[in-house]
């Protein structure tokens, strides 16, 4: 059996209007002390309960690099690195994510990304409808064999509120 797990990125500072260029404000907006904390707590837990990626795959804005780092320290992952991937950046293309994660062995693959993206892909992957993701939310979703639209089955769904 296979996993992926859908995060959203922790909560992170808010865009600050920049006249010149808000798209760089965008991309470069930090996890606030709060978000890292909150989900330090979630990515604990789940190592706790014997959960942990072979691998972790990120969008390139920084809010989900943060986040993905905080994953992979929590569960004491420094092989393999940190994959930032374009195919995560906001406005997610199925057909693009599906022929990545053909392309991966491992048996459990974490994808950081944003909204509404992890909604639709959680969608994508179970065949319907949408959860709303919170900041720092996870899902797992399982694949007995190939992974792509509607093959897989929601496993379980936690955000940081959860965690002990």
């Amino acid at each position: 059996m296979r996993q992926v797990w859908l995060v959203r990125h922790a909560i992170a500072a808010e865009a600050v209007a920049d006249s010149n260029d808000e798209s760089a404000s965008d991309f470069d907006r930090p996890l606030t002390d709060k978000g890292r904390r909150k989900f330090r707590r979630l990515a604990r837990s789940l190592v706790r309960q014997g959960q942990v990626p072979d691998l972790i795959v990120c969008s390139p804005l920084v809010r989900a690099v943060q986040t993905a780092r905080v994953l992979a320290k929590a569960a004491g992952i420094s092989k393999p690195e940190i994959l930032v991937e374009e195919v995560l950046a906001p406005g997610v293309q199925f057909r693009r994510l599906d022929a990545f994660l053909k392309a991966r062995p491992e048996a459990c693959v974490v994808l950081v990304g944003h909204e509404p993206d992890m909604s639709r892909s959680l969608g994508h992957f179970i065949g319907g409808g949408q959860v709303a993701f919170g900041k720092g939310h996870v899902a797992c979703v399982c694949f007995d064999e190939k992974v792509g639209p509607k093959t897989g089955q929601l496993s379980w769904f936690v955000g940081p509120e959860l965690a002990r």
